[in-house]
């Protein structure tokens, strides 16, 4: 077969406009599951290596959850650009505008690089006084500070292989966004355990592992889109931003910055509540986490694929594909996501023995997750449905619905949780059982009710199919999504 012919079939595979529809976002997504597979290996690496290797296993674990609310506030940024160019980029494929799409690409990354030295400067100077803020117990302030810091300095990395990720996937590639994580999360498992396990640098050295590895996976996705296999690349020789393809990146990739800001902010929020159950807790919910991000990567590919998969079809103005494409993926999505929902709630304690934590942590961690297995099927559903709206251009829609999820969640988190503890400590204060409530608190006293920030998080993924149904079956979404794209393809 001929270099040409290589090239023809390849291009074939990325149109995502012809072809068998579930065949074609089955294959689109598995490459995108594995490699948010191994991208979820970042994290969870850190997690056992400090848990089982380092001096304080439970102390570290817990500081280095003690920042994810943090990163995810800034993190939203350059992935709500990714979104946007994973949208714009897919309707102009779909479209076969080649010029646009070059335009798009270079513009999108010069926005990520901004994106990624503001997040650097702000987040390393800010570290240490919002862990403050967020109540952070003292005995692991400083760890987490010093985690975090080293993770803002390789913000950049980590920017470059997300925003390309975003572009080479609106192109129909999700191949070799796997192939980069895969090779990068390797890097980081041997990095962990040689920074760890050799050096002893504990909580720094699962961070400098990461920002490593990062930095890896962007050098080798930038490599990639060089090549010109995409018929589109960066041309680095006149980098500038195009005005109007910016403005349309931001317009539909800052609801979702929007949405994970606002996601993020609730997070911060009941993080303040999870502080106050203690260090030992703090390591459990790290530990609920880490393994939910796994349940979660099915349902995240799938969402992935369905945005790619109705932008193309959507800028080729094709509705009733678009249609099809949609239903398949929720039959496909909630399937994978009962399978592995029944599966984690029969062996949930001894996945928690991995991560090296105390015995108390894992079996607080156990409780959370027997509970939010019975609500995963419906996360499935809201993320594809927002996935679907979000390929369409009906980028606000999907995030104003996903953030009325979030702020159920607040609430939920105060009533179900911190505020039975306040009431736990006074009562335990009245009664004449300690002096004051820090008294109280170093007594443990309410602390099972820790419980309650793990309902929440199942009742927030009902809360956000319930908002985001009636947009998907009553609203314009599709009429909206062709006309705009129509719009843009005549300017």
């Amino acid at each position: 077969m001929s270099n040409e012919e290589r090239l023809l079939r390849a291009a074939e595979r990325r149109d995502l406009t012809q072809g068998p529809i579930t065949k074609k976002i089955l294959l689109f997504s598995l490459p995108i599951i594995f490699g948010n597979l191994f991208q979820q290996l970042y994290n969870v690496v850190d997690s056992v290596v400090v848990g089982n290797f380092a001096a304080d296993g439970t102390h570290c674990l817990a500081a280095v959850n003690a920042s994810f609310a943090i990163m995810m506030v800034f993190n939203a940024l350059y992935m709500g650009v990714s979104m946007g160019a994973n949208i714009v980029i897919s309707q102009y494929k779909g479209a076969k505008d080649a010029k646009k799409l070059e335009e798009s690409m270079t513009t999108t990354f010069l926005i990520s690089m901004l994106a990624g030295l503001f997040i650097t400067v702000v987040g390393f100077i800010c570290a240490k006084p919002m862990l403050r803020m967020l109540g952070t117990p003292a005995d692991i302030l400083d760890d987490a500070a010093l985690y975090i810091r080293i993770i803002f300095a390789g913000t950049c990395g980590n920017v470059v292989y997300n925003n390309m990720n975003g572009m080479v996937q609106g192109l129909g590639d999700a191949k070799w966004p796997m192939y980069a994580l895969i090779i990068s999360s390797i890097a980081n498992i041997l990095l962990d355990l040689l920074f760890v396990c050799a050096f002893h640098w504990d909580v720094a050295g699962v961070a400098l592992a990461t920002i490593l590895a990062h930095i890896l996976s962007g050098c080798l996705m930038l490599r990639r889109q060089s090549t010109g296999v995409y018929g589109a690349k960066i041309n680095f020789r006149h980098l500038r931003i195009d005005g109007g393809i910016a403005k349309h990146i931001l317009r539909l990739g800052l609801p979702s910055a929007l949405q994970n800001m606002c996601f993020a902010g609730g997070s911060l929020i009941i993080q303040t509540f999870s502080n106050r159950f203690g260090t030992e807790f703090i390591a459990a919910n790290s530990m609920l986490m880490k393994i939910d991000g796994f349940v979660l990567l099915p349902m995240m590919g799938f969402g992935t694929a369905i945005t790619t998969f109705v932008g193309q079809n959507i800028g080729a103005g094709d509705v009733e594909r678009t249609n099809k494409g949609i239903h398949s993926a929720l039959l496909l999505s909630a399937g994978v996501t009962v399978f592995l929902s029944v599966i984690l709630y029969f062996t949930c304690s001894s996945i928690t023995l991995i991560f090296g934590a105390n015995a108390n942590s894992r079996h607080m961690a156990a409780q959370g997750i027997r509970f939010v297995c019975f609500f995963y099927v419906f996360y499935s559903f809201q993320n594809t449905l927002s996935g679907a709206l979000r390929g369409a251009g009906a980028a606000l829609t999907s995030a104003l619905c996903s953030i009325g999820s979030t702020l159920v969640r607040v609430p939920l988190s105060w009533l179900l949780a911190a505020l039975p503890l306040n009431r736990a400590l006074d009562a335990a204060v009245a009664a004449g059982q300690f002096a004051d409530r820090a008294a109280a608190e170093a007594a443990k006293v309410g602390f099972e009710h820790y419980i309650g920030i793990f309902q929440t998080w199942g009742w927030s993924m009902l809360a956000g199919l319930l908002l985001i149904l009636p947009c998907y079956l009553f609203g314009r979404w599709r009429e909206k999504g062709v006309t705009e794209q129509a719009k843009s393809i005549g300017k």
